[in-house]
């Protein structure tokens, strides 16, 4: 009798084990959406309360015919179009100066007009009142965007913030009790799990792809935000994805947001293989701080930094190349006070192993100036630890944007971007300060005055403009529809040119 009871409390034992395994498993990976966690209120989107390997999957529920459509059934519906449209200024007759020069021929017999040139792109709804995630190049500089949600109901809509250094953006549509997509953490992507890409291809409304992850950390050189400060890391996937798609969710089988679908590469304008997106991670920082600050704020070491090359890893006694060759250290940037070098290799940034610029350059941006990381740096063929209290752009370049106030007042957008001379420019143009234009709006208030990227303004009205605040601070004195006149220096074929440039205020 006693064996029996023994061999009962055996197999009782076991059967409990096995309840406890199969819950434990069953709710380690479910897929159901409720396993999600909502953010603290200071979040306007939702992140997966997951951690870890978001592609674990439950194997007793698996299945391939299903998998698919069970996501795509929860992700679709927060998946948007966005129409955008922009008024454009049609040129005038080619032959029109020509022609000018006769007498008879009056002026306006070849007015300049205006067309509506449209497009289309994608957004990811992330919050149930109406804030939408997109690329910055889809609803940059549009006169007029449009949302029209799965549902076919449209509504109009508006730039909240958008930053072109990661190429995103984030817009606002009025409207309540919305289907949102929840982000999860592209730090956990791998190379070969299946992603999907829902967005508007071509015109086609709402279509789905699949594919894989094909690569990570990708850097394509594309972005251009006229400093040279972009961040490319992108997520590289063969899931089809063409012109419409831009800023449209990439996600993986959980039906998790993990990256924002941006570009391709293709000669041919077309999918040819390869579509690329931006890391959710990223655009969770950027969202955030556009929200608090109306703008991206991210620190800067001030180095310039290359690849470790074979010869380089031979040369500072490294077994092969890994990590991140420091080429120049900005003088009084965050890397010159924290004691970085030049040929100092950087291996890792708070824990997280760096390989290619790109990667450190991602890694740094995810703090914000003042925030303090640590390094792992390969100096005289040993590990050493640095600690960088990051900084501001402006403190390494004084380049800036078109600050909103100046002394609390608002200042006029003119359509332009500066920087303040340098030392040696200012030698080279026989000047003591201005600002250089490092980017203008061909249909803005300085593109319509002929201003160009590389000219100098060195005075507003005869007043000396020192630098970007002092040219701010003179602009914010006038009033909308004042013109005036801007001195502007440039050098061209060796030669120094000035000419009078006359703007008015918008």
């Amino acid at each position: 009798m006693s064996k029996y009871k023994n061999s009962l409390a055996v197999i009782m034992g076991l059967v409990s084990i096995g309840i406890i395994l199969g819950i434990i498993l069953t709710t380690s990976f479910n897929l159901d959406s409720k396993s999600h966690a909502r953010n603290a209120s200071d979040k306007i989107y939702t992140e997966s309360g997951i951690s870890g390997d978001s592609q674990s999957l439950n194997v007793t529920n698996f299945n391939p015919n299903t998998m698919f459509v069970e996501m795509v059934e929860k992700v679709r519906p927060s998946i948007v179009s966005i129409y955008t449209a922009k008024n454009v200024k049609v040129q005038r007759n080619p032959f029109f100066f020509f022609f000018r020069d006769q007498e008879n021929v009056p002026d306006d017999m070849f007015p300049q007009g205006e067309m509506k040139q449209e497009g289309l792109g994608s957004g990811i709804i992330i919050s149930e009142d109406g804030y939408i995630l997109t690329n910055y190049h889809v609803v940059h500089d549009m006169d007029e965007l449009k949302v029209r949600l799965v549902d076919n109901t449209e509504y109009p809509a508006k730039i909240i913030g958008s930053d072109q250094s990661t190429e995103v953006a984030l817009i606002k549509i009025d409207a309540e009790n919305l289907p949102i997509a929840i982000l999860g953490n592209s730090d956990h992507v791998r190379i070969g799990e299946w992603v999907v890409a829902i967005g508007n291809p071509l015109h086609l409304d709402f279509t789905v792809t699949a594919g894989i992850v094909s690569a990570l950390g990708r850097d394509l050189n594309i972005i251009d935000d006229g400093k040279n400060t972009s961040i490319e890391n992108f997520i590289q996937t063969d899931a089809a994805i063409n012109p419409g798609n831009s800023g449209g969710a990439l996600v993986n089988l959980k039906g998790e947001v993990i990256g924002i679908n941006t570009a391709i590469a293709t000669q041919t304008r077309y999918y040819m293989g390869y579509g690329f997106a931006v890391p959710i991670s990223l655009a969770k920082r950027v969202i955030d701080d556009l929200m608090e600050y109306g703008e991206f704020r991210r620190g800067y070491l001030g180095v310039r930094i290359e690849a470790v090359t074979p010869v380089i890893a031979e040369y500072v006694g490294l077994e092969k190349p890994r990590g991140v060759h420091i080429s120049e250290v900005l003088s009084g940037s965050a890397a010159d006070d924290a004691g970085l070098k030049v040929g100092d290799i950087v291996l890792a940034v708070d824990g997280v192993q760096v390989d290619q610029p790109n990667e450190l350059q991602a890694r740094v941006s995810m703090h914000r100036p003042g925030e303090k990381i640590e390094m792992k740096v390969w100096r005289d063929k040993k590990e050493k630890t640095v600690y960088v209290s990051l900084s501001a752009m402006d403190d390494l370049s004084g380049t800036s944007e078109s600050p909103k106030k100046v002394n609390d007042k608002d200042v006029p957008d003119l359509g332009l971007k500066l920087q303040n001379l340098t030392d040696a420019q200012a030698k080279s143009l026989n000047l003591d300060g201005g600002v250089v234009v490092t980017n203008v709006n061909r249909y803005g208030p300085a593109g319509e005055a002929k201003l160009f990227n590389g000219d100098v303004i060195y005075e507003i009205e005869n007043k000396s403009v020192d630098n970007v605040n002092t040219f701010y601070e003179l602009i914010g004195g006038y009033k909308s529809g004042d013109v005036i006149k801007l001195s502007v220096r440039r050098q061209q074929n060796r030669e120094i040119m000035d000419r009078p440039v006359y703007i008015k205020i918008p």
